[in-house]
């Protein structure tokens, strides 16, 4: 990789003998994620054993709609993605962006925008992508990610409170040509 150049992005499905590779990279995201976590709340704790806790991933593995991806940058792991069929606004949808992360060292490179495009790409439909209403970041690069991958912006929703806290950005990829980056 040259001067900070990422040629290649790749997706790819994460066999269940991956899902160790998943929960260890899902300790850096939830350690990422605690920077915005309020003091005085359970988010962004570790437990007794210095571990960040997390839902578990069985369900990528086992039911229908989940499709875990590692993100991969000139063929390096760079992150990973869980897409589902959970619906933050409870309507229907295709899939949804369940959770997304792209080591610091590749964001910069656009590995994250580019992998996020080749989501969008592999599982045309409509789609939701939930934000987190502290996580501030990432709503401008969701919105610029859509942009880029249908051409124009994504509807945007505020989620109730209960169900989602936080802007929930909607869209179809179906008919949409891949766009270059």
């Amino acid at each position: 990789m040259n001067s900070g150049a990422v040629a290649d992005v790749e997706l790819d499905a994460a066999a269940i003998d991956e899902r160790a590779t998943i929960e260890n990279l899902m300790q850096l995201y939830m350690h990422d994620f605690s920077e915005f976590a309020e003091i005085g709340t359970l988010h962004g704790e570790v437990a007794a054993d210095g571990r960040f806790a997390h839902g578990a991933l069985d369900v990528c593995w086992r039911e229908e709609g989940w499709f875990p991806l590692l993100i991969r940058a000139d063929r390096r792991l760079a992150g990973f993605a869980l897409v589902s069929p959970w619906s933050a606004l409870d309507r229907p949808l295709d899939r949804a962006v369940a959770e997304f992360f792209v080591l610091r060292k590749y964001r910069r490179a656009r590995v994250g925008m580019r992998a996020g495009k080749l989501i969008f790409e592999r599982f045309p439909g409509r789609w939701e992508v939930p934000v987190a209403s502290y996580n501030r970041p990432a709503l401008p690069f969701w919105r610029k990610t859509v942009r880029a991958s249908i051409g124009r912006d994504a509807e945007e929703f505020a989620g109730d409170g209960e169900r989602w806290s936080g802007p929930v950005l909607c869209f179809d990829t179906r008919g949409c040509p891949p766009r270059r980056s």
